[in-house]
């Protein structure tokens, strides 16, 4: 925990680095490169280090530009919006250049050739290609370019996923009659893990893979390509290739057939409940004063005060945490300029909401005192302050206890909304898991299990309290 409380700390500066004197020239400087390690051969996690050719590649392309490489792991639905909050410098997560994309940020030469392909159950014959999904379900990832695809396809009903495992885990239950993604990732996975599944048909389209950046980063993109172009004339590229995607790649042992190495497993995740309960402690912490004194400010006479605490209690319990979440770390930059780290984001954010929750349940508390208490209390010649500190709130207090042991059981369940700035809080250690081993059936049980043991002593504790107190009415 003094480790947490240290890292918060040490947020409090701007999550933004100095910018170079010359966006062209990265001497020295560190090159804040942003992804999706949920899309392995390109990018994943493995022991707690980014790997894949996307990693490899930018760490290349950092040491031609002179360059330290500083790696962010977002969700793929929160890597733009960083990017053009400045939170870094280049997105590279197998990200395919669109027109659509084109409009609103900027490109390197493209680096990789791929395209989407069509998989299916091992005994679907009627399916042969994308034609054959004509009046069915096909499953994809959350905005990726099989959206363009299938955008062409009317008839053809589209579930998306947040990652690209979880549609594949979907058709082999039988709940898709097939899925629509980038052909190396779906590749990847038929061969380390989701027997039963096979690839049909070819290609669907020919797709460029791209490093983006932000429109106006001109000469960042004159030197990302300049750096690109020498890695291809030293031959570097082409061994890099070779290693992710050439014959010893597809010779190379496949990890789900050796088992799950659920010692490797039980540790990540340890290390994301431990994220998740420091989190969730320091939201609380801070959300319990907030919200007390919001309560009490509902209560006051000065109407102007009394509606704004209103408004703040409705705004926040009015509006969804994960947009929360993205207006505090991803809006408020561009907004007023207030660029927070990560960490401090997620306790902002997650206190902010918490606080909204726990001074209802104070009002509802401070409420369930009889009145006759405050009528005494004044009667004896105790001011309004001294009756609501030493009569009402002690007894509201008590009353409370319950609800708000609840309430720190959902806000660490919440917490998991954080991983779209990046946050490795348990279920995104999950999700990379489930994605690097392809093992989704055996990672999230586990997860789950991770959850249960951090809240049933708080579930145990609420009941208890709710005993002692029904024993006392």
């Amino acid at each position: 925990m003094l480790v947490l409380a240290w890292g918060l700390l040490a947020s409090l500066g701007c999550g933004r680095s100095e910018a170079p004197a010359s966006r062209g020239d990265w001497k020295g400087r560190t090159l804040r490169i942003g992804t999706d390690a949920t899309y392995p051969p390109f990018e994943s996690m493995q022991d707690g280090e980014l790997v894949g050719f996307d990693v490899d590649l930018g760490r290349l392309i950092a040491e031609e530009l002179g360059a330290r490489v500083e790696w962010t792991n977002t969700s793929f639905d929160g890597v733009f919006p960083a990017l053009m909050a400045g939170k870094f410098d280049l997105v590279m997560s197998a990200v395919t250049v669109t027109p659509e994309r084109q409009q609103r940020l900027g490109f390197s030469a493209p680096y990789y050739t791929a395209g989407q392909l069509v998989v299916v159950r091992a005994d679907e014959t009627a399916v042969t290609g994308i034609e054959g999904l004509r009046g069915k379900v096909a499953g994809i990832q959350l905005n990726t370019s099989a959206t363009l695809v299938l955008e062409k396809f009317p008839d053809i009903q589209v579930r998306q996923y947040p990652s690209i495992d979880l549609a594949l885990q979907d058709l082999r239950n039988g709940n898709l009659a097939g899925v629509v993604g980038d052909g190396p990732t779906l590749r990847y996975f038929l061969a380390h893990g989701f027997q039963g599944l096979r690839a049909v048909g070819d290609l669907l389209t020919e797709e460029h893979y791209g490093i983006a950046m932000r429109p106006d980063d001109v000469e960042l993109r004159a030197a990302v390509n300049g750096a690109l172009q020498r890695l291809r004339d030293s031959g570097r590229f082409a061994a890099l290739e070779e290693k992710y995607f050439g014959e010893a790649a597809r010779k190379a042992p496949v990890e789900a057939a050796r088992g799950v190495p659920w010692t490797r497993v039980a540790k990540r995740l340890a290390e994301g409940l431990g994220l998740t309960l420091g989190l969730t402690v320091l939201a609380l912490l801070a959300g319990l004063p907030l919200g007390l004194v919001v309560a009490l400010g509902r209560r006051v006479r000065f109407k102007p005060l009394s509606w704004l605490c209103a408004a703040y209690v409705e705004g926040l319990r009015g509006t969804p945490l994960l947009v929360q979440i993205i207006f505090i770390y991803y809006a408020l930059p561009q907004l007023l300029g207030v660029d927070l780290a990560p960490m401090l984001a997620a306790v902002l954010a997650l206190t902010l909401n918490s606080a909204a929750y726990v001074a209802e349940i104070f009002r509802a508390g401070i409420g369930s005192v009889d009145p006759g208490q405050e009528e005494a209390a004044r009667a004896l010649g105790l001011s309004h302050a001294q009756t609501l500190r030493y009569v009402i709130l002690p007894q509201a207090v008590r009353n409370v206890l319950p609800p708000l042991t609840n309430e720190g059981i959902a806000l660490l369940k919440d917490s998991s909304l954080v991983s779209i700035i990046g946050m490795a809080e348990l279920t995104r250690a999950g999700q990379e898991l489930a994605s690097q081993l392809a093992a989704p059936l055996a990672v999230w049980p586990m997860v789950a299990l991770f959850y249960l043991l951090a809240t049933l002593p708080l579930t145990r504790l609420a009941s208890a309290l709710e005993k002692r107190l029904h024993r006392q009415a």
